[in-house]
C-alpha cells in the first residue's frame, strides 16, 4: 500500500507530544496479580500465559512480560465484565497463528487468544524505525502500549463470542472501539495505547503498490483508515488535551469536528452492550 510519509511522522510526533502531555508511562511499571473473579454465576475470567519462545523473541518478551501492560489490561477487563469461562490469553511460539481470538471449532474447545513471539519482534523492529529520533518515548514502551490495544481488541472478539454481543458493520471496526473504549475511558491508561497502536500498524503496512482488491475485501480496514480512527477517538475523548493532534500532518480539522460526537457514541454504545454483563 502506498502511504505518504507525511502520515508516518504524524503518528511518531503524536505519540511523543501525548508522552510529555501525560503521567508516567502505565506500560512501563510493575503490576499486581490479576485479581480472581467475583461475579456470582460468572466465575470466568481472561487469564495471561506466557509459554514457549524461540530465543530470538524472548528479549522482547521479557521485556513485556516485566512491564505488567498485558496484564493491567486484563485485570481491568475482569474488574469490568463478566464472562461464563476462562480464556486464556498465550504468548507462544508453539503457535504461528495470531494475534489472534480463536474460538471452538468443528467440535475442538479451543476459545483461546494467541500472540506469537515472532509478532512481537516484528512489533520492535516496526517501532525502531517508526520512532527514529523520538526521545520522549522508548521502543520498549511504545511495545508495551501498542500491545495493551491489541490485547484489548482480542479480548473484544471474545466478549462478542461470549456474550453473543450484537454487532452492525465489521467486527474489526467494533472491536477496535472497544479497545479505544476500554483504554481511553479507565484512568489506568489513557491514550497511549491507541496512538501507539496506530504508529505500529503504520509502521508494519506493505508497501508494495497499489491497493487491489485484497485490501478491499480484508475484514479490517486499511491501515491508513484505522489510524485515523484511533486518533480520533484519542481526541474526542478530550479535546482540550489533544489539540496537538490536529492540524498538519496530523488529524484534518474537517473530522476533528466530528469526533466529539464519535467519541460519546462509542463510550455510550459499548455501555449499552456491556451493561447486563457488569460485575458489580
Amino acid at each position: 500500500m502506498i502511504v505518504s510519509r507525511s502520515l508516518v511522522t504524524m503518528a511518531a510526533a503524536a505519540l511523543a507530544a501525548l508522552v510529555l502531555a501525560l503521567p508516567a508511562a502505565a506500560g512501563a511499571q510493575d503490576t499486581d496479580p490479576v485479581p480472581p473473579p467475583t461475579a456470582v454465576g460468572q466465575t470466568g475470567a481472561f487469564k495471561v500465559q506466557w509459554a514457549k519462545m524461540k530465543k530470538a523473541n524472548r528479549p522482547v518478551a521479557r521485556k513485556l512480560r516485566r512491564s505488567g501492560a498485558v496484564e493491567r489490561v486484563v485485570t481491568a477487563v475482569n474488574e469490568l465484565v463478566a464472562i461464563p469461562r476462562d480464556i486464556p490469553i498465550v504468548f507462544t511460539d508453539e503457535s504461528d497463528v495470531g494475534p489472534a481470538y480463536i474460538p471452538d471449532q468443528k467440535g475442538q474447545k479451543l476459545n483461546l487468544i494467541l500472540f506469537p513471539g515472532w509478532f512481537l519482534r516484528l512489533e520492535q523492529d516496526a517501532l525502531r524505525q517508526e520512532l527514529r529520533g523520538v526521545k520522549a518515548i522508548t521502543v520498549s514502551q511504545a511495545v508495551a502500549y501498542a500491545n495493551q490495544f491489541i490485547i484489548a481488541h482480542e479480548i473484544g472478539h471474545a466478549l462478542v463470542n461470549q456474550l453473543k454481543l450484537p454487532i452492525t458493520g465489521k467486527e474489526e471496526d467494533a472491536v477496535d472501539g472497544f479497545a479505544a473504549y476500554l483504554l481511553t475511558s479507565d484512568k489506568r491508561f489513557g491514550p497511549l495505547a491507541p496512538i501507539s497502536a496506530a504508529a505500529l500498524f503504520d509502521a508494519i503496512k506493505t508497501d508494495d503498490g497499489k491497493l487491489g482488491n485484497s485490501d478491499f475485501a480484508d475484514e479490517h480496514s486499511l491501515p491508513q483508515q484505522r489510524v485515523y480512527q484511533f486518533l480520533c477517538w484519542v481526541y474526542g475523548s478530550d479535546r482540550q488535551k489533544f489539540q496537538s493532534i490536529i492540524g498538519r500532518d496530523g488529524l484534518p480539522r474537517a473530522r476533528a469536528r466530528r469526533c466529539a460526537g464519535e467519541y460519546k457514541q462509542l463510550r455510550s454504545s459499548w455501555d449499552q452492550l456491556l451493561a447486563s454483563h457488569m460485575r458489580d
